[in-house]
């Protein structure tokens, strides 16, 4: 089943491959519960002590239970955790100062988005100026 938060799910994968295991600020592990109108669908697991992100259940030191559309907000910078959580719109089991660690966290996805949307946009800009100089245009 494809989630309005999949994306935000592979830039977190995709954010922890530049991390350099040596050198982290955050070496904690979350359980993401992402629900339907009220049911869970999916659960991720951002393990930053081994810096992996798993499909599935597991321990975690911090469970943070919302809905699909929540979660795209916090992944995308629309919202922050303390706004969600202030709406009770976020549960969090465990340690619940832990997400406010996950923070910057987060706001790196934003970075990592429009780095991404620069460089497609660079990628575009080169593919159709090559393309009018090929055609003659």
């Amino acid at each position: 089943m494809a989630l309005k938060s999949d994306p935000v799910f592979e830039r977190i994968a995709k954010r922890l491959e530049s991390i350099d295991p040596n050198n982290r600020q955050v070496q904690q592990v979350y359980k993401f519960r992402i629900q339907q109108n009220g049911t869970v669908v999916k659960t991720w697991v951002l393990d930053l002590k081994a810096v992996k992100l798993t499909e599935g259940d597991g321990p975690a030191e911090a469970t943070l239970t919302m809905e699909d559309d929540i979660m795209f907000a916090l992944g995308t910078g629309a919202m922050p955790a303390k706004e969600a959580l202030a709406q009770d719109k976020l549960d969090v089991e465990g340690q619940v100062e832990l997400i406010f660690l996950l923070e910057p966290f987060i706001a790196s996805l934003k970075k990592l988005e429009q780095k991404e949307s620069k460089k497609n946009s660079m990628y575009s800009n080169a593919r159709n100026t090559f393309g009018r100089a090929r055609s003659g245009a």
